[in-house]
């Protein structure tokens, strides 16, 4: 079973997504709230391919997104959908870290959501559990 799938299936959205892969220098963040799971949520309807798209998503909007500016995914197939909107680049013990408001759609259900990410050693971004608990 795919690791994003497992992710997917098994673990509350404060988890999901909360991956690194240095190889690809992806790395994607916390979707959700620390007390919540991912039923009755958009996640538990992604599928592999929405996930995909999700995190190419991020992956581009914390390399090249400007802070305030939107970039919305979307899967035709499925019709899951989402934004990622950097709020703020802020330094952080040294790095500029980016905090993003997320937004998840998928089956009539939103789930909006944020966390910071920093820029993980070798490249790519690392969630940072915890820094951004606002509600949008």
């Amino acid at each position: 079973m795919k690791l994003v799938t497992l992710l997917s299936r098994t673990i509350a959205p404060a988890l999901l997504l909360s991956i690194i892969l240095s190889g690809n220098a992806q790395a994607i963040g916390y979707w959700g709230t620390y007390s919540s799971t991912m039923w009755d949520t958009p996640y538990q309807y992604f599928t592999d391919e929405d996930w995909k798209i999700a995190e190419d998503s991020l992956q581009d909007t914390l390399n090249t997104a400007k802070d305030g500016e939107p970039r919305a995914w979307s899967n035709p197939k499925t019709k899951s959908s989402g934004e990622f909107t950097v709020l703020k680049t802020v330094a952080r013990k040294g790095q500029q870290c980016r905090e993003v408001k997320m937004i998840a759609s998928a089956k009539k259900l939103r789930r909006v959501s944020g966390i910071a990410f920093c820029p993980a050693e070798g490249g790519g971004w690392v969630a940072i559990p915890g820094h951004t608990r606002k509600k949008y």
